[in-house]
């Protein structure tokens, strides 16, 4: 509890100015509140608070005070209301409030019933120049008392605004209204499971990435769907990704830090509160409070327009650099839209000049007597000139003439792209795929200038490089960061090639591709248990050519797992095989190993796989299989066709369906059956990989969450990759905390879904481990507990017992043999316990680009060769054929045109020469 010496003055007491100054004396945090209420506002324009009562609150301590004590007071005069606005009044002098009014400053208090903080409520105000911006942008006031301005400037912190409005009806209004006050809420990405969405608390994100497809990926590309989902992936955010790699990289004027549209402000700083060691006295002594509240109260502070009024140049100011100097110039000069130009600009002078036109009213004979006459003889009086000694010392302001006889203009050669640049970073930043016209708009409601769509467009480039770095320079310290990268993640492979040199004594060599395998990753992907990756690549968007190939794996919830990246060239031979060589060595692959490997059969990698791994086993992308088939042979019954061919899971079941392929189309059916059907139906999978995959889902749903990196340079892409990495692991360890039961969640769907079926299944036991189990539809297989196989193949494949397998073990438990539950039955790769191991190792962070180690290498690295392509670049993949756009019409493609002339068909009106026959109109 705070004791509080303040008392009500009796309204029979009178206290002069020498009773105060003698009762105060030697006092410093005591004061007297002087409090008007009880009256009425006047009438606009003009109004004025009058008939008014006036109340004396002495020993108040100013350390104590708040709006608590300040509603005690006012109950204590009679009112049971808090009050909507309060003046507080202070003086420079060190005598009480009351006794001078020459100087003081006004700050308003809000009511204390809306429980604010004293130091976040009191929100300073500026002085006023003269009478007529009193009456402009201030409430009413008392006789000799501060001005009341209708809106308070906002601070940093969040403050709630009880002010009410009284620009209509002058009449104080009692109640308190307080706005609404922002809520500042935690972002993070919620991870769900299944097909519950992903909500981000900020941003509106797309629809949850759950059980993705292929199709999501491409535009909504016509393909079947597999009967059971494939990918269960959780949502990465990647909105707030920023590079901040290029530190030192000059750009010019374009400034990371102060990057607003502020001008410049010649204001001191607060003085530091530094400790003296020699002072015995406690730092905290009963006059800092006060001294903080005058220093903020003396402190210019901007006006109701969010603006500083204060001079850009004085005489007698000092700049250390003669860049800080172009800088203040050209911010004024577009801030009041002037046509400055520099008329001496050397070591240790600069000296400028307006060049504005300057109009003349002449009236030298009838014809123009009284008309308005734009003269270019008459110069503006501005000019500012500032100067040194020598170049060790400061630039100073030595003639400064600030007025101005010349029009504002719209072509104001200050704003310049590298001007624009610097302004517009943090909109580049937070929203780079902002439109050059949209920036435009804004950029010209902004200065209000004309400014080109062109110089916004070279401005938004400016800006987008310093954000995301250099394309050249960061090829140069990509050892620095490969080094950076080993160190602080143990077990990581960095490989870097480069061009071939016949100069062996030059200092520079070419870039060629690089290759990363993240340690943790390494680790985690063999705890999974699961031998099967796939292999794709996507192109880069930036100005040099290159590939990214992954290499993509399951974890044990059907989730993508990324293994390895690189930045090659090109996809053929030599690339896939230096990738493929550098992956078997980090996961122990050799000639003999037996993994599954699924592609899109890419230029060179059949190749490369058969001549490193000739033991592995090669799947085919089915989708990719049947683009290429729909070259010669469309339609949609062919599509379900060939689909229906690569789900079955037995050989008998595919045996007809190629029967029924061959009946639909006998050369489609030829055409496919010159690829192997182990490459692409599930009928002639083994059952190694444990899983029934038949599209290269994995690679394409990891490849579109880079989008929005392949056209950035190549560090700040590898940091994208490393960082989507990251969080992603994060967000799976969320899920796995939520998770109970022995299975991930996806294994625990697929596997309750067979025990429905299987109560429908009659079982019959032969007596030893094998059972016959028929269904609704009289399909009859066989099903080994032993070898934990079934007939149907779903178990062989997907390790998952199928609705038959669980069906003989219901009835093995029902005759009263031990079974055990069917979870127990599931391969180990889909335990809860070996998803959580594959994620236990996490990808740690790295340091900024300060902070790398550097290369002893004595050569450097430089940006691939690449010539420049005519016309716009292209950063769209190329669409199949049969794809659809997406719009709003259907298309006109491969229809027949009829002429408007002769209405024959086959031509249009403009190649119309009678071709065709005669007019079909008569």
């Amino acid at each position: 509890m705070v004791l509080t010496l303040w008392s009500l003055r009796s309204k029979h007491t009178k206290a002069s100015k020498y009773d105060l100054e003698r009762i105060y004396q030697g006092i410093s945090n005591y004061f007297t509140l002087k409090i008007h209420h009880g009256g009425i506002f006047t009438k606009s324009p003009g109004r004025r608070y009058v008939d008014g009562t006036i109340d004396y609150v002495d020993f108040v301590d100013i350390d104590v005070f708040s709006v608590h004590e300040l509603d005690t007071m006012v109950r204590e005069i009679g009112y049971f209301l808090s009050p909507t606005k309060v003046i507080i009044e202070e003086l420079v002098t060190d005598v009480s409030p009351e006794l001078d009014r020459n100087q003081k400053k006004g700050k308003v208090v809000g009511s204390s019933s809306i429980k604010l903080d004293y130091s976040q409520s009191i929100v300073p105000y500026g002085t006023f120049d003269g009478p007529s911006q009193v009456i402009q942008d201030s409430e009413p006031v008392m006789d000799d008392e501060p001005v009341m301005t209708d809106e308070p400037v906002l601070n940093d912190e969040p403050v709630v605004n009880d002010e009410p409005d009284l620009n209509d009806e002058p009449v104080m209004n009692d109640v308190p209204v307080m706005n609404d006050v922002p809520i500042i809420d935690d972002q993070y990405d919620e991870p769900v499971m299944n097909n519950d969405p992903v909500v981000d608390d900020e941003y509106d994100c797309e629809d949850s990435a759950d059980k993705i497809d292929f199709d999501s990926q491409h535009d909504a590309k016509k393909t079947v769907f597999d009967e059971e989902p494939l990918i269960d992936d959780v949502e990465v955010n990647m909105i707030n990704f920023c590079s901040v790699l290029d530190e030192d990289m000059d750009l010019g004027q374009l400034d990371p830090i102060n990057n607003n549209t502020k001008e410049h402000e010649d204001i001191e700083d607060e003085p530091l509160e530094v400790l003296d060691n020699d002072v015995v006295e406690s730092f905290a002594s009963e006059k800092e409070p006060r001294k903080k509240l005058l220093r903020s109260i003396l402190k210019p502070v901007a006006c109701s327009s969010g603006e500083v009024h204060t001079k850009a140049f004085k005489i007698g100011q000092t700049f250390k650099e003669k860049e800080k100097i172009r800088e203040v110039i050209a911010n004024y000069s577009v801030k009041e839209r002037r046509d400055l130009h520099y008329v001496k600009n050397d070591k240790t002078r600069v000296r400028v000049k307006c060049r504005g036109i300057v109009p003349e009213l002449t009236g030298d004979s009838n014809k123009d007597r009284g008309n308005l006459v734009l003269s270019k003889k008459t110069t503006c009086p501005w000019v500012l000139f500032i100067s040194r000694a020598d170049e060790k010392q400061l630039w100073t302001v030595k003639t400064y003439e600030d007025s101005h006889s010349c029009l504002q203009t719209r072509t104001v050669r200050a704003c310049s792209s590298k001007f624009l640049a610097n302004n517009i970073l943090h909109q580049v930043e937070s929203n780079p795929k902002i439109p050059t016209r949209a920036l435009q708009e804004e950029l010209v409601q902004r200065y209000s200038l004309s400014i080109s769509k062109m110089k916004v467009f070279r401005a938004k480039a400016m800006a987008k490089q310093y954000v995301y770095g250099d394309y050249e320079k960061q090829y140069g310290v990509l050892r620095e960061y490969a080094m950076e990268l080993k160190s602080k993640n143990p077990g990581t492979t960095v490989k870097i090639d480069v061009e071939t040199e016949p100069n062996v004594s030059s200092e520079t060599r070419i870039f060629k591709r690089i290759y990363i395998c993240l340690g943790p990753l390494k680790e985690g992907f063999k705890k999974g248990l699961r031998d099967f990756l796939g292999f794709d690549g996507t192109f880069l968007k930036g100005p040099f050519p290159g590939q990214i190939l992954t290499a993509v794996g399951l974890d044990s919830n059907n989730g993508i797992y990324p293994v390895a990246y690189a930045i090659v060239e090109t996809e053929n031979i030599n690339s896939w095989t230096w990738f493929l060589e550098h992956l078997g060595d980090d996961l122990d692959l050799n000639s003999s190993s037996n993994f599954t490997f699924i592609s899109d059969r890419q230029k060179g990698i059949l190749a490369a796989i058969e001549k490193l791994f000739p033991s592995a086993e090669q799947r085919f992308c089915l989708r990719h299989v049947y683009d290429n088939m729909k070259l010669k042979h469309k339609g949609d019954e062919l599509r379900e066709a060939v689909w229906c061919c690569g789900k079955v899971y037995n050989i008998p079941k595919f045996n007809r369906a190629m029967e029924k392929l061959k009946k639909l189309n006998p050369e489609a059916h030829e055409w496919l059956s010159k690829i192997p059907a182990k490459h692409w139906a599930r009928s002639h999978f083994s059952g190694r990989a444990l899983t029934d995959s038949l599209t290269n889902n994995l690679c394409e749903v990891f490849n579109s969450k880079l989008d929005e990196a392949r056209d950035k340079p190549i560090i700040t892409c590898l940091e994208y990759i490393r960082e989507y990495l990251t969080k992603r692991i994060v967000n799976v360890h969320k899920v796995l905390d939520k998770c109970k039961g022995s299975l991930s969640p996806t294994a625990t769907t697929i596997l309750e879904n067979n025990k429905t079926e299987a109560s429908k299944m009659r079982v019959l036991f032969n007596g030893a481990d094998k059972y016959q189990v028929t269904g609704l539809w009289m399909e009859q297989y066989v099903v080994n507990l032993k070898e934990r196989s079934c007939t149907c193949r779903k178990w062989d494949i997907t390790g998952i017992p199928c609705q038959h397998a669980i069906a003989a073990m219901y009835d093995k438990m029902h005759n009263g043999s031990e079974c055990g539950d069917p979870e127990a039955w599931v391969s180990k790769c889909y335990w809860l316990s070996t998803w959580n191991a594959m994620y236990q190792h996490t990808i740690d962070p790295i340091n900024g680009r300060s902070m790398w180690p550097t290369s002893d290498c004595p050569t450097t690295l430089l940006p691939p060769k690449h010539h420049k392509q005519v016309g716009r670049p292209k950063k769209k993949r190329k669409r199949a054929v049969d794809e659809p756009i997406q719009s709003t019409k259907l298309s006109r493609k491969h229809l027949t045109v009829t002429c408007s002339k002769c209405h024959n068909k086959g031509h249009n009106a403009r190649t119309c020469k009678g071709q065709g026959g005669p007019s079909e109109a008569g």
